[in-house]
Parts: C-alpha cells; structure tokens; sequence
C-alpha cells in the first residue's frame, strides 16, 4: 500500500474518531462512549423502530437476529477442519453476545433492575460494558486466526502478515492519538482553569501525542525495510535496516526526554498550578514497541554481516 494511500486512510480516521469524540459530548445519549460505536446507535434504531407500531417491531427484530446472526453465519462459511474449530467457536460465542448486547443496550434496566439515583449514568455504564464484550470477542477471534496463520505460514506468508499488523497497529496509533488530542482540547476549553494551567495542560497534550505519531513514523520504515527484505538481492538491506535503527535512536531519546521534561515542569510550576497531575505518564507501550523493532533492525543487519563474512570465508 502506497505511503500517500495510507496519508489518506490515517486521516479519514482521526477525523472520524474526533468527530465521534465530539458527539459523545454533545450528544451524550446517543453516543455515550467510542467503544461503544456502532452498536449502541444501533439498538438506538431498534428502539425507535420498535415504537412505530407492530410493522416497526417486526422489522426491528428481524434485523436485531438478523445482525446478531451474521458471525455465526461466516463460521458456517468456514471450511471445517480441526485447526479452524476455536475460530468458529469464537464467532458463535461472537453472535450470541452481540445479540444480548443489543437487548442489553435497548433494555439496560433488565440486567440492573436495582438502579437507583442517576439513572443516565448506570445506562451509559452498562453500554458500556456490552459495547467493551463485543469488541473484546472481535479481538479474541482476531488472535485465534492469527495465532493459526503465524503457525502455518512460509517466509513470504510471514512478511505479509507482518506488514498487515503494522498496519493494524498504524490505525491503533492513530485512533489513540486522535481520541486523546480531541479529548485533551475539549477539556482545556471546558477548563475553568489559569493561563499557565492551559499552557501547561497543552505541554502534556503534546508530551503524550508525540510517541503515538513517532510509533506510525517508524512503521513506515519498517514497511519500507519489509519490501527490501522481500526482494532476491539484498544488498540494500543493511542500509533500509539502518535507516529504520537510527530514526528507533533518535525517537527513543526524544520520547523518553520529552516525558521527563513535561514531569520536572509540574515539578518547578507546581505552586501556581490549580490542578496538579497524579498519573504515571510514561509512555512504556510506544518505547517497548520501538525497542522491539530496533532489534528486529539490528537482527536484520548482523544477520547480513554474517552472511557476507561467510561467503567470503568461503
């Protein structure tokens, strides 16, 4: 996939994520939480559908097993054999919680019947938390099958799964970037707050966006290095595993010091700032994720310097 596609794709997404951001401000009965989208607007339309009469709630029902239905359905699709057996079980286990998690998000006062006190605040928890099921069996099946194809796969097959995580892990990145930035601006709007809390909350903003978006700078490299790595002649390959090691360098350093920083700032400010952060701000995901691929880097280039040792040696 072509870097300016990807450009493309990447900024698709932030600006829906924002979009969804922003709505679940200001329309929070409608979208109580990104985690939660699409399904909670879905059983939304169910329930607005199931109001218009017998015709609407026949055609609410109909759709509501209709949808729940569609994972069991591709597992029927698969071809049956006994290293495919827990991917389709895992989409059977998919469909029934789909179907229980949009009854539970058009009737929530079925499974708290106890709910007491602010009613909109136990509703937007339990959306939640059927929203948080189905993508946490979406994510199970997603590792079964990939656990099945890394098991089975050849060295062409492997680079290619490989490039596919990282770009799964590119629209991560970005989605947790996004949320974070439109968040962090809506809450330094809405902030009764001083000037040099605004400024400093705009630090923090940016300490915690910048590894995300070096995270997705080095998988472009690494997706360059990937189609050296493909090619017969590999001369060129100790110089894109290169490049992919000094960027690995140069974002470790300016991560780690950029976090530090932000956290001595608080430290020297702290008597003039009205809220004063408590949490652990490291970013330790995006620097083990860089380590890693730093030594996938450096593997690559002593791996070449031993073969090239060798054929002279020979």
């Amino acid at each position: 996939m072509k870097k300016k596609t990807l450009a493309i794709i990447f900024s698709f997404e932030a600006i829906l994520l924002a979009v969804l951001v922003v709505l679940t401000k200001q329309f929070p009965n409608l979208f109580s939480s990104v985690m939660v989208f699409p399904f909670e607007q879905i059983a939304v339309g169910f329930a607005f559908a199931s109001e218009a009469g017998w015709l609407g709630k026949g055609m609410a029902v109909a759709l509501w097993f209709g949808i729940s239905a569609i994972p069991a359905i591709l597992a029927l699709c698969y071809q049956r054999n006994k290293e495919t057996r827990w991917e389709r079980l895992s989409l059977f286990v998919l469909s029934g919680v789909t179907f229980l998690a949009l009854y539970g998000m058009m009737n929530p006062q079925v499974f708290r019947p106890d709910i007491s006190g602010n009613f909109y605040e136990y509703t937007k928890l339990i959306k939640s938390v059927f929203g948080i099921s189905i993508w946490s069996v979406v994510v199970l099946y997603v590792t079964l099958r990939l656990i099945r194809l890394l098991r089975n796969g050849n060295k062409e097959q492997l680079l290619r799964y490989l490039r596919t995580i990282l770009y799964v892990l590119s629209l991560l990145f970005t989605a947790v970037a996004a949320t974070s930035l439109t968040n962090g601006i809506m809450t330094l709007i809405e902030a009764s707050s001083t000037g040099i809390d605004k400024a400093f909350g705009a630090l923090r903003l940016i300490a915690e966006l910048i590894p995300y978006l070096f995270d997705i700078a080095v998988i472009m490299r690494v997706l360059d290095l990937l189609k050296t790595a493909e090619k017969e002649n590999q001369d060129s390959i100790t110089a894109a595993a290169s490049r992919v090691s000094s960027i690995c360098y140069a974002m470790l350093g300016i991560t780690t010091t950029i976090t530090a920083v932000s956290n001595i700032i608080q430290i020297v400010f702290m008597r003039w700032l009205t809220n004063v952060s408590v949490t652990v701000d490291i970013p330790i995901i995006s620097i083990v994720f860089i380590v890693l691929i730093l030594l996938f880097a450096r593997l690559l280039i002593e791996n070449k310097r031993l073969r090239d040792d060798n054929s002279l040696f020979i």
